[in-house]
């Protein structure tokens, strides 16, 4: 149990069976038996043109499919830290980015507005450098950013805790210790 998480937190980590080594790949496996609807990791290029982040939570109401975007030059525990907060944006209620239908390239009479704009996304992330600073967006950021560190300590106790598992006679010795 999370001792110093605050109960949204912990209500959103309830439930939620990880696997022993957390991956990228293992715990986006968590999240799609979660989510309601089906799930796309992608890795690639950013979904929104021209904005800076480490994550995205992305809903495509134009398609069957959701999806969440982590930078493809984060590995390792950082590309693991960052899935874990989109999950927490999930888990914890927040909205995701609706990501428009892809439109036809603007027209010439559109030539000095940004591609952004004209593609109908004013929206970022607040830990991104484009996106929206106020208030509640900043709360839900930091929100999103306890519910990983929270959920990476869970998998941390939970793959100390059944480390010695395999071997019954170290695992009782361990546990009894």
């Amino acid at each position: 149990m999370i001792k110093h998480a605050d109960p949204a937190i912990r209500s959103a980590l309830d439930g939620i069976a990880l696997p022993d080594l957390l991956s990228v790949e293992s715990l986006f496996a968590v999240v799609q038996d979660l989510y309601p609807r089906p799930l796309e990791l992608l890795r690639g290029d950013p979904p929104v043109e021209g904005l800076r982040a480490n994550g995205l939570w992305l809903t495509r109401p134009g398609e069957d499919c959701d999806a969440m975007w982590i930078a493809p030059e984060l590995t390792g525990a950082a590309a693991v830290h960052s899935l874990a907060h989109e999950l927490g944006h999930f888990r914890l209620g927040h909205t995701p980015i609706v990501l428009p239908a892809k439109r036809k390239p603007a027209v010439e009479e559109f030539q000095y507005l940004s591609p952004a704009f004209t593609g109908g996304c004013l929206l970022g992330r607040t830990r991104s450098q484009d996106g929206p600073h106020d208030p509640e967006h900043v709360q839900a950021e930091d929100q999103a950013e306890r519910f990983a560190f929270a959920l990476r300590r869970k998998a941390a106790a939970q793959a100390r805790e059944n480390r010695h598992r395999d071997d019954v006679l170290l695992d009782r010795l361990y546990k009894s210790l």
